[in-house]
């Protein structure tokens, strides 16, 4: 029997509007507008073929989540792949659209391919015309061992503190793996995107550092204190990494008390917890608190490295250094991209912000921390976190890991050293 292939297809062919239900008119648009049916193929990754003919997908996988958005609007449309794995979008308008696709296994499911719950993810950023046909291969998870769980970005709006306040930011790192897990001189990074098209950055400046299959960039980076053995990380635990380890509450009401957390960057006028240790600022360029941000950036776990000693992979306008940190030594790769209704059509997307083999599709979350255009996200109390894939028998979780972050991250509230179930 040939390879299963997972499909799911959306269909965009032109067609002109008319009164039936499924056309939309933008006010002020008047008749006549440009309309398509939208057609997507999805299919498994070829390293997890085995893994769909046990399933039983050859033709296409059933009930899978496929989302779309069109640039410069605030609202993700979402379909269910009907048994075949096929969609069918209509009446949207051609432009450049983010698509991702996700599937997680029913228990039944589950049961038949050794009692595992699996999911899959894949995405692109595409632009539609009048006959676009797209596909994705999705990727099964695989649990990695340390990963990024949490990015706690509630931060207040600026008028309430007399500033920008990032001293109650902070991150969190889950062993996701059945091993303990030694921190010590481990190295957490964060990178500038450069994933949309602006005069300041364009795209084709930064396209060989975007498509680069060897390492991911480098330029602000953190590192474990230790000299071996000093931190473990048992199997299912969890670490916080705080901007500032006190209690930030007398600062703003939506701010936490995070003198409890494990590690401390520091960076900020706040004041220091001698308690707690220190991270290691290792970088090329002084550890900015912005690297906290889920938005916009890069994120990054590696085994030990060296910055000084990486080849250099890119300069940018100003002059900065980013180096690359290879493949063998990366442990997470996580990208996350700013969603700005209102500022996406000027600064469109560049396409990817890595390269495939470390992140299949960045997530794509609205502005948290500041008064937005789409208020269920404007919230000062929000958090980027990891889902929950399963629990183990031992009652450990394992986090999602498809190697895309749309897939794998939500927007949830802040839980600081625990994983909500």
């Amino acid at each position: 029997m040939a390879p299963a292939r997972l499909r799911l297809v959306a269909l965009l062919l032109v067609v002109a509007c008319d009164p039936g239900p499924i056309v939309f008119v933008e006010p002020g648009s008047g008749a006549g507008v440009t309309r398509a049916v939208f057609t997507v193929t999805a299919t498994v990754d070829l390293a997890d073929a085995g893994l769909a003919d046990s399933l039983g997908w050859a033709d296409g996988v059933p009930d899978a989540d496929v989302h779309v958005l069109r640039n410069g609007t605030a609202e993700w449309i979402t379909a269910h792949s009907d048994s075949s794995g096929k969609v069918v979008f209509e009446g949207l308008l051609p432009g450049l659209y983010r698509v991702y696709a996700g599937r997680t296994l029913t228990a039944a499911e589950a049961a038949a391919v050794g009692g595992v719950v699996r999911a899959f993810g894949d995405g692109r950023t595409l632009r539609v015309g009048t006959a676009t046909q797209l596909e994705l291969e999705l990727f099964a998870d695989r649990p990695g061992s340390l990963v990024i769980s949490e990015f706690g970005n509630g931060i207040p709006v600026p008028w309430e503190t007399n500033g920008s306040y990032r001293g109650g930011l902070y991150l969190e790192v889950y062993n996701n793996s059945d091993t303990t897990i030694y921190l010590d001189r481990k190295v957490f990074g964060s990178t500038h995107t450069f994933g949309s098209e602006t005069a300041h950055t364009p795209c084709a400046r930064s396209v060989a550092m975007r498509l680069n299959p060897n390492g991911v960039p480098a330029l602000y980076a953190l590192a474990f204190p230790g000299s071996g053995s000093d931190y473990p990380i048992e199997p299912g635990s969890v670490r916080v990494l705080a901007a500032a380890a006190i209690d930030h509450t007398p600062v703003h009401w939506s701010l936490l008390d995070l003198s409890d957390a494990d590690f401390e960057i520091g960076g900020t006028s706040a004041a220091n917890n001698p308690a707690v240790p220190d991270m290691l600022d290792v970088g090329l360029e002084p550890f900015s608190l912005a690297c906290l941000l889920a938005q916009g950036r890069v994120h990054y776990l590696a085994e030990p490295v060296v910055l000084s000693d990486l080849p250099v992979q890119y300069r940018d306008v100003n002059g900065r250094i980013y180096v690359e940190v290879p493949q063998e030594k990366l442990l997470d790769v996580v990208a996350i991209e700013n969603l700005w209704p209102s500022m996406d059509g000027l600064y469109p997307p560049c396409g990817v912000m890595i390269h495939r083999r470390f992140e299949r599709y960045e997530g794509g979350f609205f502005e948290i921390g500041l008064a937005g255009e789409v208020d269920q996200y404007a919230d000062q109390t929000m958090s980027v976190e990891r889902r929950v894939l399963r629990e183990t028998t031992s009652g450990r979780f394992v986090l999602m890991n498809t190697n895309t972050s749309a897939v794998d991250f939500f927007v949830g509230t802040r839980t600081p050293g625990w994983l909500p179930p």
